[in-house]
């Protein structure tokens, strides 16, 4: 089971270094312009992807300038501000909720992370999502059904992208 798991895996995180590196290059652009112009960048995870967050303010890597998003923060919000958002499914009715309510709310940028599992309309929503490729268990069973969803292990691999790209980018400011 661990050798399907690990290939499966592996593939999921190649999907998403090919297929999504134009959401992370934008997304990253939009992050380090909060960071220039002395913005804010707020994480808000929803179920197990309070891993981002967690990941984005206390690991070894923090994200510049970045807080939890809470209930203060609404009144905190400022167009210059970013939200990336982290949730198991592009349709999570919890996550695009709160999204819309950020852009209704502050107008500032939303970055919406998860699985999509299919095609919608989030253009309303969010600004930019990065599909973290995860919508299912990757090792089939005898019964037909399946095991081991990695949801969170590939949304800290596309915050990590994320985070890489945007400091990236910020290092080629800091050169000029």
């Amino acid at each position: 089971m661990l050798k399907i798991f690990s290939t499966q895996v592996s593939g999921l995180l190649k999907a998403i270094s090919d297929k999504e590196e134009q959401s992370i290059e934008e997304s990253s652009r939009l992050l380090a312009h909060t960071i220039l112009s002395e913005g804010t960048v707020y994480f808000k995870g929803f179920g197990e992807m309070e891993a981002v967050v967690n990941e984005a303010l206390l690991g070894e890597n923090q994200f510049r300038q970045s807080v939890e998003f809470s209930d203060a923060s609404w009144e905190e919000l400022l167009p210059v501000d970013s939200i990336v958002v982290a949730s198991r499914f592009t349709d999570d009715h919890e996550a695009l909720t709160f999204c819309k309510t950020v852009k209704d709310h502050a107008d500032c940028h939303v970055i919406l992370m998860g699985g999509r599992r299919k095609e919608a309309d989030l253009e309303t929503t969010a600004d930019i999502v990065i599909d973290t490729k995860a919508v299912r268990g990757l090792v089939p069973l005898d019964d037909g059904s399946r095991i081991g969803f990695p949801s969170g292990l590939t949304a800290l691999f596309a915050y990590y992208s994320l985070f890489l790209t945007t400091e990236e980018i910020l290092e080629e400011y800091d050169e000029e």
